[in-house]
């Protein structure tokens, strides 16, 4: 199982390289286009913006993807939280029932997420500033068990550990 996780998680760092390279190609190759016609126009500004927009959000996937297979190798498991620095990120995958209500939500991914956490801030010697379903925000769609996959992130702040997901993000709920 360990092998085909790897496996997986290799091929999807991959393909966001391959994905951020081939934007890349598609932005140069506009923007030489444009320089060579001349063509200055709001409209190929915003396209050339656009793009660029594209190529940061193909680069936060790969950061993602690596950051994930650093953890697998770290771990030796798919989901789960490690500290660097003064970061904290990992995932957790929770079995929440269709139909559940927010509440009850918010105590599974509690009930999941408050041990694994609490190690990590003993290891950096802080304590939880906040809950621990506020360190979270919710991946599309779910894994292959049905569960739900959460990424973690944290970040040191004096001798507390506070969430470093956004409120925004942590509301989308896709």
């Amino acid at each position: 199982m360990s092998s085909e996780v790897q496996d997986r998680l290799e091929a999807a760092r991959k393909a966001a390289e391959a994905e951020v390279e081939r934007l890349k190609a598609e932005h140069d190759k506009l923007a030489e286009k444009i320089a060579s016609l001349g063509d200055d126009s709001p409209d190929r500004r915003a396209e050339l913006r656009r793009r660029r927009a594209m190529i940061v959000d193909a680069r936060e996937a790969l950061k993602d993807t690596e950051a994930a297979l650093r953890l697998f190798e770290k771990t030796g498991k798919e989901h789960a939280i490690i500290a660097e620095g003064t970061r904290v990120f990992g995932s957790v995958a929770v079995r929440v029932p269709p139909g559940t209500s927010h509440e009850a939500r918010g105590r599974a991914i509690d009930d999941e997420l408050s041990g694994s956490l609490a190690d990590v801030a003993a290891e950096l010697g802080v304590i939880l500033a906040a809950a621990p379903s506020r360190y979270t925000r919710e991946r599309p769609g779910r894994d292959a068990e049905g569960r739900t996959v959460l990424d973690v992130f944290g970040r040191v702040e004096g001798d507390t550990l506070v969430p470093a997901v956004s409120s925004a993000s942590r509301n989308l709920r896709v």
